[in-house]
């Protein structure tokens, strides 16, 4: 990200840009950055064209690139979800390489997309001749040295880490709810107390602070925790699919700890997890069996086939699971 910035700041742009990745609030931010250098707002309407989705027209794409800008140093062509860095449009992605071979000196192509075969002919196209940006998930000081800076240091350290841990992961959900925070706390620094008071938890959240309950046989806290979801929105058969989830997740982490012998680091990398939540599902599922998991994944797969064919009512469905594995025996 540190070449993007520089092109940013300088103004020094290259003729093609790639930038996709696993967090998708900074992939999008840097592709609003990247785009608002190259043409800033007051000259987009007529030198910046966006395709988007993958019916987008390759033709189009090319043609666009080839007309001169307006009154500004270059022109812009923004390419969004095109599917064209994967399987599927071989055609296109072949005509698209070709292009980018000729594009005018003021032209820059950005292409923002969340899954790239690295293999793909586009991909090699645009590495060649610009620059491929991939943004994986942050870790754990990532994120809070992140949450620091956007609350201008009245988030400290730990209130950060406290914030991610509590609140969730996702950067997009944290950003809304750092806004939040920050209307609700004023000019003073920033607590903890702040946090859990003016913040939402993520579903994500939740669910890990209910099987926590689950784990530890505390049956009315967990279905507190699945009430309360319940009463913001949530679907029962959603939450039972983020249930089953975090059991896959616990499943997967122990398995791999005890069988294989891997470490955190290791198990991150092989289930493209945040290394931290690997540490997460390693200390919950130590109030789990490995065949109580096993179970359990098809126990939730049991109810979600009796929710859809009628045999359970959703809410009660997966309350019976909460139970289930609640009981002190």
């Amino acid at each position: 990200m540190k070449q993007l910035d520089k092109d940013i700041e300088t103004r020094q742009f290259k003729r093609a840009y790639l930038i996709f990745g696993e967090e998708g609030y900074l992939v999008k931010d840097y592709t609003k950055r990247l785009c608002s250098a190259v043409v800033p707002e007051e000259s987009s309407v007529m030198n910046m064209e966006v395709f988007e989705g993958k019916d987008c027209n390759v033709s189009k794409m090319i043609q666009s690139g080839d007309t001169a800008p307006f009154f500004n140093d270059y022109r812009l062509v923004l390419v969004r979800g095109s599917g064209l860095f994967r399987e599927g449009r071989k055609a296109d992605t072949s005509a698209m390489s070709e292009a980018l071979k000729n594009i005018p000196e003021d032209c820059v192509y950005v292409f923002s997309d969340e899954n790239v075969d690295k293999r793909n002919s586009l991909y090699k196209a645009v590495k060649k001749l610009g620059y491929c940006c991939e943004i994986g998930s942050r870790d754990m000081k990532e994120l809070s040295q992140w949450l620091i800076q956007r609350t201008d240091g009245r988030l400290s350290s730990s209130a950060a880490s406290y914030m991610v841990k509590n609140i969730g992961s996702d950067m997009t959900h944290l950003a809304v709810e750092t806004d939040k925070l920050l209307a609700y706390a004023g000019d003073k620094k920033i607590t903890t107390a702040d946090i859990d008071t003016a913040c939402t938890r993520s579903p994500e959240v939740n669910i890990f602070n209910m099987v926590a309950a689950i784990g530890n046989k505390n049956a009315e806290r967990a279905l507190e925790i699945y009430n309360n979801m319940i009463f913001d929105g949530e679907e029962p058969i959603g939450i039972l699919a983020m249930i089953a989830r975090q059991f896959r997740l616990m499943l997967q982490c122990g398995y791999l700890k005890s069988k294989k012998n891997y470490g955190s680091k290791q198990i991150a990398e092989e289930l493209k997890l945040r290394e931290f939540v690997v540490s997460n599902c390693l200390g919950q599922g130590r109030n789990f069996k490995l065949n109580t998991l096993i179970r359990a994944l098809k126990d939730c797969a049991r109810c979600d086939s009796d929710i859809k064919s009628g045999l359970v009512a959703p809410e009660l469905g997966v309350e019976l699971i909460i139970l289930k594995y609640s009981k002190k025996i």
